[in-house]
């Protein structure tokens, strides 16, 4: 399954309960394996070890490496959705919803060990789906933001094509941020990212006053 597949399934079982007993443990051994060394250097045996669980065990759950690693990542992509929710949640305004789900989204992309691992060791594994094939991503997560800037705007503010407008530049300066840190932009701390968010997104993006 492609990444931008693995983000719509997330976005799909978004608040859904994690995997609990062996398979957690698995899935929990496996992510720390891919921070540490990333996924195309790890293997079973790896994971089976850190695990501290029989080889059998482990094939009793997953039916090899790629379904370890789909299962990673689609948890990890659950969690993040979640949390993002939960934070857009706090905020009863689009604006700040839209500022504080920027802040989140920057400061957690740009901290994830193991997107970071990725990026830093085998940035083919990720940077397609982010770059040059990126359109199932965006298109995704342009959606998601697109609902909760929706559930915060009078029904006859902003119609939807313009919500996700809205959503898809924001989501695409973020990315841009994640991929290639600025030099002259300063977005070094969160209320540097916020600053940023209300004079710079805001205003265009909603038809609000900063």
């Amino acid at each position: 399954m492609k990444f931008s597949g693995l983000l719509a399934k997330a976005v799909q079982r978004s608040g859904t309960p994690s995997p609990e007993g062996n398979a957690e443990r698995i899935l929990d051994a496996a992510l720390k394996q891919f921070e540490l060394i990333g996924i195309r250097r790890s293997t079973v045996e790896d994971i089976t070890r850190r695990s501290g669980l029989a080889r059998v065990t482990l094939y009793r759950n997953f039916a090899n490496k790629d379904a370890i690693v789909e299962a990673v990542l689609l948890r990890e992509l659950e969690r993040f959705l979640t949390d993002l929710a939960a934070e857009a949640g706090r905020y009863h305004g689009a604006e700040d919803k839209l500022v504080e789900g920027f802040v989140f989204t920057l400061t957690t992309l740009r901290g994830h060990p193991l997107l970071q691992r990725l990026l830093a060791t085998e940035p083919e594994t990720m940077l397609p789906f982010l770059t040059v094939e990126g359109d199932g991503v965006i298109r995704t997560s342009s959606s998601f933001l697109a609902h909760q800037l929706a559930v915060a705007l009078p029904d006859d503010t902003r119609t939807q094509l313009e919500l996700l407008e809205v959503a898809e530049v924001t989501v695409r300066i973020i990315v841009s941020f994640v991929l290639t840190p600025s030099q002259n932009v300063a977005l070094g701390d969160d209320d540097a990212a916020r600053a940023f968010a209300r004079r710079y997104l805001v205003p265009p993006l909603l038809g609000m006053s900063a």
